[in-house]
This record gives C-alpha cells, structure tokens and sequence, in this order.
C-alpha cells in the first residue's frame, strides 16, 4: 500500500453514528447536531487531503491529526454544556463529542441523561449511546452501570454483534480485574458467541477476524487462569478452522501462535513444537493458493523460532555499544522483568510501538520492569550510508528525539536476533524474573501491544 494510502484508509475507519437531523441553531450557536457531525468528520477530511496531496505517511502527522480532532470534540462538548436549557438528543450530541474526546465522565454524564428521557428508546442513537455507556462505565469500574446499559441493549433493536462482543469483552476485562472470575468468564462466553455473528465488511474486512481473536483469546486466557486448560484449547482450535474455512492468513498464524503460547504456559512445549509441525505440514499439503501458502509458512516458520526460546533460560546478550545504560548482562537481571525491544532506527512500525513502550516503562519501572531496545549497525542512517560512529551519533540524536527514558544496545551483527529467534522487527521479548523466556511477539501495532501488555502485567504480578 502507498503511504498516503494508509491516511485513506485511516480516514475510512473514522465514522460518524448519527446524521445531521436538521436541528435549527439556538442562538447561541450552531445546533449541537453540526457541531458533532463537523468533529466526527475532522480526521476523515483531513486524511483524505493528505491522500490527495500523496503525503508520505508519517505516525507523528497521524497522531497529530487525531489529536486535533480530540481537542476540536471537546471545545464543541465545553461550547454545547454552556448552552442553557439543553434537553433531548443535545445531550446524545454533547455525549458523543466527549466521548470522541475521550472524556469519560463527560461522555457518561450526557449520555445517561439523554437515555432518562425515555429508558424504552429504541434506533441508533439510543442503541449507541448505550454501547458507549456499557464500555466506559466498565472500563471506569461502574460494574452495576454497564450491566444496567448491557441490559438494555439486548432488548432494544438493532443491535450489532460487533457492540455486543465488545461490551461483553470490557465486562469481562472489568470482572477479571476485580478477581471476580465467575463473572469474567461468563462476559468473556458470551462475547466468544457475540463474535462468531460478526460478519466481514466491505469498509472493514477484518472486522470479523478482529472480533473472533479479541474474544477468543479473552475467554482461552481466563480458561486457562482457571486451570480449564482443554476448555481454552477448544476455543482457539475452533478459531483456527474458522480462519481456515474463510482462507484468513493472519487470523490462522495469530491463532495458532496463541495456542503455542498457552500450551507452553501449561508446561506443554512438546505438543505447542509438535502443533506447529503439523500445522506447517497442513498448509504444504492443503493450502493450494500459493500467497496465502506463502504467508503461513512464514509465519509458522517464525513461531517455531520462536518456540525454541521460549520457555528456556534467557540466552546472554552480546553488545558492542551502549547508550544511556550501563553495560549488563541477562543473568544479572534475575528477579525483575525484562522486555527487549528489537528495532532499527528505520522501521516505521518501530517508531509506532514506542508509545506503549515509554508507557510500560513509566507504569512498572518502580516494579521491577528493565527495557532494553535492542539494535544493531546497519551501516545506513536516514537512508544514507554512514560509519559506525557516525550511526552511533545518529541513534543517540534519534533516542533524544522520541524522548526514550530506557537504554540503547548496539550488536556487531545479528547474533542477538538469531539467539532469541527474532525473524522481524519490531519484536518484543518478555522475560520473566526467574529469568525465563515467557513470550516473543513480533508486531507493533494495537493488537500485538494489547497481547504485550497483558503479558507483561502477568509477569509484573509475579513473585
């Protein structure tokens, strides 16, 4: 794909949920209607003129553009709360640009006053405003609050099984981390049943994969907390022939690497090795399309790699310079949690993970956590060939630049990747404080760092 194409297509992903309904401007203003409708409509326009212009993607004019679109929402919010005499949808209007803000107590607050005019409101807006209701009240921990908008949800029309899988998944996530495990489990079931109604879209075709790997793992991973480790099992092996079924390359090869992972965490590595033999021996004789043979037998390559690792002692890290860190060694990191980051100064999707990388550091830094971003010479920077301490100069200036608070390792060559089965970057390495391997991921988009974070919480809470 051309980059400028990726702002068209993360202008695609930008939907409004509510049309102009024609409301007159008080005189105060515009109607809270054009307000939302100007706001939900920011980041697309400008994504698409990016496009137009054929701008070279750029993760920082991303970030910047939604940010815009953020603090737009919640000037219009601010402007439509100051109004007197509000009633009916303008608080649907003002709940939704707080909650475009990402304003939870604003979103909450308008939303549910605008769902008390008539608690047996059905269509879209009351549909919407309760999905959005259910997810912040659980993400907020107003357990009682989501279950009450949940309720209502499922006996108003329409409903789409996409909102119903996803407020089922934060009731889940919500209950589990409450230890309330009974109440996990049975949100994480009936978002596992939610998704597999989902089906693909035209503007969204992975909605349907997205949906099935989210629940599914959710409900494999609380199985597998609760010792229910056949029952987890299940689930993604249903996942699996799914992904088969509908030729779903990613959804296949992440599934089956989530397997491997839960199948080692029982203290089954055998079977998680003999898995991926006969799941590459699978594609070789069944898989007749040879792109999509192609990718699986990559990806599966790269997990069997992978697998060899994990599980296994930390294997000792060869550096040949060190920035903002003092030299060390794996072994001597026992007892606190390791994550290294493998990435280059070069690759786009690096530069994308390092949000969640300073936000890690930030939240278990004081727990135990050591990051190490793992690189090596390349003998190019910026796109030019260079010496090694003209790169070494260069990473130093590219570390300050994206305000990176954990040390730098340069390698001679690829001795470290190869050591620690690493085919791609960026891939995250998790070791635990026994100094274990518990879990390599090679990504760096939202869906891998969600699967990052959840390890690396695990591992934290570990003694």
């Amino acid at each position: 794909m051309p980059p400028a194409a990726i702002y068209a297509q993360a202008g695609n992903e930008v939907k409004t949920s509510a049309a102009n309904t024609g409301t007159a401007p008080d005189a105060e203003g515009r109607a809270p209607s054009v307000l939302f409708e100007e706001a939900a409509n920011y980041a697309q326009n400008k994504f698409k003129e990016f496009a137009d212009k054929k701008v070279p993607f750029d993760p920082k004019l991303l970030e910047k553009t939604l940010q815009e679109q953020r603090e737009m929402a919640a000037r219009y919010a601010a402007q439509i709360g100051a109004r007197s005499a509000l009633a009916g949808e303008d608080f649907y209007f003002m709940g939704m640009l707080h909650n475009m803000a990402d304003n939870a107590e604003g979103a909450l607050d308008a939303l549910k006053k605008y769902l008390a005019a008539d608690p047996n409101a059905s269509g879209d807006k009351a549909q919407g405003a309760r999905y959005i209701v259910a997810q912040r009240a659980a993400r907020t921990d107003r357990l009682e609050d989501a279950e009450s908008a949940l309720a209502a949800y499922a006996t108003h029309e329409p409903q789409k099984p996409s909102e119903r899988v996803a407020i089922e998944k934060s009731l889940a996530i919500a209950y589990r981390k409450a230890g309330q495990s009974e109440r996990a489990t049975s949100h994480a079931e009936e978002a596992f049943k939610a998704a597999k109604l989902v089906k693909p879209l035209v503007s969204n075709p992975t909605a349907r994969d997205f949906s099935l790997y989210t629940a599914g793992t959710l409900l494999a991973d609380i199985y597998a907390e609760k010792k229910r480790t056949n029952e987890a099992i299940v689930v993604l092996e249903e996942i699996r022939s799914a992904a088969l079924l509908s030729q779903s390359v990613r959804l296949y090869a992440d599934t089956t690497a989530k397997l491997s992972e839960i199948l080692i965490e029982s203290g089954r590595k055998p079977e998680a090795m003999k898995m991926i033999d006969e799941s590459i021996a699978f594609v070789n004789a069944k898989v007749k399309d040879a792109t999509t043979q192609r990718n699986l037998l990559y990806s599966l390559g790269r997990k069997k790699r992978q697998l060899r690792v994990q599980g296994e002692v930390a294997p000792e890290i060869a550096i040949v310079r060190w920035i903002d860190q003092q030299p060390l060694k794996i072994s001597e990191l026992r007892g606190r949690v390791v994550l290294l980051d493998f990435w280059a100064t070069w690759c786009g999707p690096c530069v994308i993970a390092f949000p969640h990388l300073k936000a890690w550091y930030e939240k278990y830094k004081d727990k135990g956590l050591v990051i190490v971003g793992m690189t090596q010479y390349y003998g190019t920077a910026a796109g030019r060939a260079v010496t090694e301490p003209q790169e070494v100069a260069f990473v130093e200036k590219f570390k300050k630049e994206h305000a990176l608070p954990y040390g730098i390792a340069i390698a001679a060559n690829e001795d470290n990747m190869d050591n620690y089965g690493v085919t791609g970057i960026p891939t995250a390495v998790l070791i635990d404080r026994r100094g274990i391997v518990r879990f390599i991921d090679t990504g760096g988009d939202q869906g891998t760092a969600h699967e990052v974070a959840a390890m690396l919480e695990k591992l934290i809470q570990e003694q």
